[in-house]
């Protein structure tokens, strides 16, 4: 940009040299002269300025092309991952919060029923630590040690990260064996989220790029949820998250 600035002064400078030179000869041509030098300096300006625009423009509108290009997803595999993110399976939790990549994830908002997560027998030492009792009771936490959320998270995102109790308010933890009691589940006993669908999305390889649809049809306008377009990676059987975006309603 500032090269044609400076070609367009130079250019300006040359005819304001020449033109004065012949206005020093015609002295009644001189303002007309002078007139018409100012007219051209004020276009070449005016013609940078606006070639500038141009082109600031033409670089903002392609910096703001960031759409994912791959080949439509099939109908098939729609219903596939609509199965695989069902409500009592573990991937079903990554549906419901947003987050621009793994490290984002609040866990506590994204697991809820822990299935093969949970310890199913504990010793009554353990109960007995953990609960202040040794019978069971069908309504108590799910037990997750620690160690195997670890290994979940790794699983699924790829990080090595260990939870710390201060990162998972909705969860107790219990230093002395290391595990979290998790009571509920953050997205509640009823949600449209349970009853959506993937609609549509994109694949380039193994990366996917998917638009869910809640099932907003029976429930009430507070209770409808928006769109989300959440992209992972096909791994084998398994899948690896990578984000979460909560489309406006």
């Amino acid at each position: 940009m500032k090269t044609k600035k400076v070609l367009l002064i130079l250019a300006t400078a040359l005819v304001v040299t020449g033109c004065s030179s012949v206005s020093i000869n015609f002295d009644s041509d001189k303002s007309e002269t002078q007139e018409d030098v100012a007219t051209v300096a004020a276009t070449a300006e005016n013609d940078s300025d606006d070639a500038e625009t141009a082109d600031d423009t033409a670089s903002t509108e392609t910096s703001a092309e960031t759409t994912v290009e791959g080949e439509a997803v099939s109908d098939a595999e729609l219903e596939e991952f609509t199965k695989l993110f069902n409500v009592m399976d573990l991937n079903f939790g990554f549906l419901y919060p947003e987050y621009n990549s793994p490290e984002e994830i609040k866990w506590d908002e994204v697991i809820g029923y822990p299935n093969g997560l949970m310890e199913e027998k504990l010793s009554d030492e353990e109960r007995k630590e953990i609960f202040g009792y040794v019978e069971e009771d069908p309504m108590e936490p799910w037990v997750v040690k620690n160690e195997n959320l670890t290994k979940f998270i790794k699983k699924k995102t790829g990080l090595d990260v260990k939870v710390d109790a201060k990162d998972v308010p909705r969860w107790e933890y219990n230093e002395k064996y290391d595990v979290f009691l998790i009571s509920d589940n953050p997205w509640g006993q009823d949600t449209p989220l349970a009853e959506g669908k993937f609609v549509s999305g994109t694949k380039s390889g193994n990366l996917y790029e998917l638009t869910f649809h809640p099932g907003n049809e029976s429930f009430d306008e507070e209770s409808k949820q928006p769109d989300r377009v959440i992209t992972f990676e096909k791994s084998g059987d398994d899948i690896v998250i990578k984000s979460n975006k909560i489309l406006k309603k």
